[in-house]
């Protein structure tokens, strides 16, 4: 196996405990560079993790099966996104929504989800883990982990949705903090400002500070320390940030997979999400919000519908998520259903076949050689 990395990885080679690493050229997408690398690799196949909708599939050689591995994260699937996959080889959709979506057009598909490392995403002491970051431990902790990035009118994670639930919560609940683990957009860019419209909101701001440093007690929202934020933060630190929540939310417009929701809960954390797209499934212990308690949005750049929660609704379940506060049982079923979603079992009850029927198939029977992308 070897990977062409389209972001991240600039200037030359690298390797990764033995596989190689192709860079990015000029192309965002690497779109440019992509058939040269499978070549120079002597890949069999290729499989592409990104928006379908951005590959060119010009410009991957005949000779290299191509099987697009790509989100769903709309109602029903964009023809735009169809016109790219049609011209490759079986593709592989990561929810089980966007097996049902690509059915629903007559599509067969592979279905493979997303998957954690549940030995590194796991339980811990809460109140160690509170020390550690600095949080009070006698406070009720929402948290958001997601991507500030993409449609400044309405981002596809719905913060404006969910912090206003958050600071109409507060009102009633004077113990609770809001973290967001995300870009605060105050540089701009293809962020929103959250920061001013925490401001908006009446809602006092920190950034986290520093391990076993404490944040300033009489904030109501802590974001992520934006420079740790831009250049990585360890396992530690997520695993820390995951179990020091009370609950997470996760009410994004569409989600292709939603790994958060994963990661939260292999932590023990339960989570406020909407049922719809893929992030219904991903749900085991929490709140999932109906369609009937969202806005239909649609997204004209795809000619599909996505759901944009209301303030009401998110509410109503922070309301719910403080009355369990500290509940074993809902931490355990937490826990218990993000299991299925190991790497270890997702690589063996998923990958391992999936591949190894695309190689049956193969025209060529000389073996199987893989480039990721």
């Amino acid at each position: 196996m070897s990977i062409s990395a389209f972001y991240g990885v600039q200037g030359g080679m690298a390797m990764f405990e033995g596989i190689p690493i192709y860079p990015q050229v000029k192309h965002p997408y690497g779109q440019d560079v992509i058939g040269a690398h499978a070549e120079a690799a002597h890949a069999d196949i290729l499989i592409t993790l990104m928006d379908a909708w951005v590959i060119e599939p010009e410009n991957i050689p005949r000779s290299i099966e191509w099987h697009p591995y790509f989100p769903i994260d709309c109602e029903p699937v964009p023809e735009r996104v169809l016109r790219e996959v049609m011209k490759g080889h079986k593709p592989i959709v990561m929810s089980k929504y966007g097996e049902r979506m690509m059915k629903n057009k007559g599509w067969d598909c592979y279905y493979v989800p997303h998957c954690v490392d549940i030995k590194v995403f796991h339980p811990i002491d809460r109140n160690e883990a509170r020390e550690r970051l600095g949080f009070p431990k006698d406070k009720f902790i929402v948290g958001m982990v997601a991507a500030n990035k993409g449609n400044n009118a309405a981002p596809r994670k719905a913060f404006f949705e969910q912090i206003a639930a958050f600071a109409a919560f507060k009102q009633d609940h004077k113990d609770a903090i809001l973290y967001l683990h995300t870009d605060d957009g105050s540089m701009g860019g293809e962020s929103v400002n959250l920061l001013k419209y925490c401001e908006i909101m009446k809602l006092k701001v920190d950034h986290f500070r520093g391990m076993n440093t404490p944040v300033d007690p009489e904030a109501d929202v802590i974001f992520a320390n934006l420079y740790n934020y831009l250049v990585g933060m360890p396992d530690t630190y997520m695993v820390d940030i995951y179990n020091a929540f009370d609950v997470m939310m996760l009410c994004s417009l569409g989600e292709g997979f939603g790994i958060p929701l994963i990661e939260a809960q292999a932590c023990g954390c339960p989570v406020i999400t909407g049922d719809w797209t893929s992030m219904g499934e991903l749900c085991f212990s929490g709140w999932k919000i109906p369609k009937t308690e969202a806005i239909p949005h649609y997204e004209p750049f795809f000619e599909a519908w996505q759901y944009q929660v209301t303030v009401g609704a998110v509410v109503d379940r922070l309301f719910k998520a403080y009355e369990v506060k500290n509940n074993v049982d809902y931490r355990s079923r937490a826990r218990d259903g993000a299991l299925a979603y190991d790497a270890d079992k997702i690589v063996t009850k998923y990958w391992k076949p999936i591949l190894e029927d695309i190689e049956k198939n193969l025209h060529n029977k000389g073996g199987l050689e893989l480039v990721t992308f």
